[in-house]
């Protein structure tokens, strides 16, 4: 019994369905979407660009590591901060 009342409320649910009606898309649809697949390839970065990019990076990255990693102890922090001495003169 519980097959058939849970069929018939498949078939209740189901009969809806019945009346929709086939929909045709617009004859210049298919143009419309290949002409925005090409629009979209136009806006691509070619990888050889990306590569100059990354390549540039690493050389600049790889001076600046050499230029800080090779300093001399004179350029240090300390020395070019001079300290303040806000005491004021002895009487």
């Amino acid at each position: 019994m519980k097959d058939n009342s849970s069929k018939k409320q498949m078939e209740n649910s189901l009969k809806p369905l019945g009346s929709i009606k086939k929909v045709y898309p617009a004859e210049n649809l298919l143009f419309k979407i290949e002409r925005k697949i090409e629009r979209a390839k136009g806006n691509v970065v070619p990888l050889t660009l990306v590569k100059l990019a990354a390549a540039l990076f690493i050389c600049v990255f790889s001076v600046e590591i050499f230029v800080l990693s090779n300093s001399s102890e004179s350029n240090e922090l300390k020395v070019l901060i001079q300290t303040t001495d806000n005491t004021l003169y002895d009487e």
